[in-house]
């Protein structure tokens, strides 16, 4: 039983989706199968409770008594009680997500009730207009609504009567506006860093060039559209500033699903521009991340990711936010997984004190991270190294150095790209260590070489440091 389609599915499901799905077993008009409310009826209080299920033989006597165990015999009952419980969430998708509407005045049209149509009609419509949100969904909702009307105006045959052809097809350009400047930003932006050669979309220039035309009136589309600007033209930088404009302006007619998204593009934008080293860019992502925080757009049911957390922790450090950041690590450490919170908590306190030079703190605190991820097990070696580098330990530092060297080598699970970036940061780091800060011509040398490597972790450090050196 465990660990069946089945039983991973209703795992998931709160005690009111458990209570609905109860009700509506033991309804005839969904379902005869006797055996499946026993089954149902049995297990519901182990899914309440998030508790292991009994084995199957249990379950098997619970609903099918002395009768003998079959292995298939329960997979079927268990596929049964699956496919059950797809088609409640169905028919709670079509309760709860505003469509019902559509069905009654599909109906309708089909059996000739034409005169039945207005009144349905008009609540569907009021329903629609006081939502807030004006994004995709809305759009298509419009469409098919307009699609309905239009459908029940040809079905009077009135010859004189407004047809609602231009405001059906006005409603439906819209969804497949944003839908299509939507996906085609989401493809650009994978392009990036997959090998997607060969995948183009289709009449994107044309959809441009025709909103290059035009005042777009719809702010989802002018949103998107700028999204895609930011991804085909990265240096024209008011393609970016002209999307937060509209995002800021607009974002209370946004769900917060299409928030995030958009966000997520904007915040990748200014990554591109940093890691291309326009400083500029390192408040600019700051200020996205502030106001993210404030719209509740980094969790996902009330839980941060640990990457997201260092990600914020690193914008605040790198802006010199130390107060601000401090306060972030600790007020946020209880929106993490508790699986994930001390170790996520102490690596990225050891770097708040490294920024603020307490580095025997940051010795103190990296002795007790556990090393299950491999990127918290890179970034605790480049911290311990760069705090060696600045208590002047030459012998931790070249021993680390080593030590690093072999686990890049050995690591398996680090890709190439990764072991080039690391290694890259230990060699040099060692390289600025023996320097010579009289010696300017090995300097200048030394400049060259790390300005010309693409590839180094945490270049900005490394940089800094060269500054110092008076190189």
């Amino acid at each position: 039983m465990n660990h069946s389609k089945a039983d991973i599915l209703l795992s998931q499901m709160n005690v009111y989706e458990l209570n609905r799905l109860g009700k509506f077993l033991t309804s005839p008009y969904h379902n005869e199968d006797d055996k499946l409310v026993s089954l149902f009826n049995f297990l519901m209080p182990y899914y309440k409770a998030k508790k292991p299920r009994p084995e199957r033989e249990r379950i098997w006597g619970k609903v099918y008594g002395r009768q003998k165990y079959t292995n298939l015999k329960f997979a079927r009952l268990l596929s049964d009680l699956l496919k059950k419980t797809e088609t409640f969430m169905a028919v709670e998708s079509m309760l709860h997500g505003g469509d019902s509407s559509l069905y009654i005045l599909s109906r309708y049209n089909e059996i000739g009730l034409v005169h039945h149509f207005a009144e349905p009609y008009r609540a569907a419509l009021q329903r629609i207009d006081k939502q807030p949100f004006r994004d995709s969904e809305y759009y298509f909702h419009s469409f098919r609504l307009n699609e309905q009307l239009n459908t029940n105006i040809e079905s009077r045959k009135e010859r004189n009567s407004e047809k609602h052809l231009a405001e059906t097809i006005r409603s439906f350009d819209t969804y497949y506006l944003i839908n299509k400047l939507r996906f085609s930003a989401a493809l650009l932006h994978y392009r990036h860093f997959l090998n997607l050669s060969g995948a183009e979309s289709t009449l994107l220039s044309e959809i441009l060039q025709y909103l290059q035309r035009i005042n777009i009136e719809v702010p989802i589309v002018d949103i998107y559209y700028h999204v895609v600007l930011t991804l085909i033209e990265p240096d024209q930088e008011q393609h970016f500033l002209k999307l937060k404009e509209l995002l800021f302006a607009n974002a209370i007619t946004l769900r917060l699903e299409t928030q995030k998204e958009i966000f997520a593009f904007a915040l990748n934008y200014c990554i591109r521009k940093i890691n291309k080293g326009e400083a500029f860019y390192q408040s600019e992502i700051f200020q996205l991340y502030k106001d993210a925080l404030q719209r509740g757009l980094m969790m996902e049911n009330g839980v941060m990711t640990p990457w997201d957390y260092k990600n914020i922790v690193t914008i605040g450090l790198r802006n010199k936010e130390y107060d601000w950041t401090e306060n972030f690590i600790e007020s946020y450490i209880d929106k993490l997984t508790k699986s994930e919170r001390q170790n996520a908590y102490t690596f990225n306190k050891a770097r708040y004190y490294f920024a603020i030079a307490k580095y025997d703190k940051v010795l103190e605190l990296l002795q007790n991270v556990e090393y299950n991820d491999i990127f918290y097990l890179l970034d605790s070696k480049t911290t311990l190294m760069k705090t060696y580098y600045e208590l002047g330990e030459y012998q931790p530092l070249q021993s680390l150095k080593e030590s690093f060297r072999i686990l890049l080598r050995r690591k398996k699970v680090i890709s190439e790209q990764n072991q080039s970036n690391y290694s890259n940061f230990a060699r040099f780091a060692m390289k600025l260590y023996r320097a010579d800060p009289k010696n300017k011509v090995k300097l200048s040398g030394l400049r060259k070489s790390i300005e010309s490597t693409a590839n180094i972790a945490d270049k900005t450090w490394i940089m800094e440091k060269l500054a110092q050196l008076g190189a």
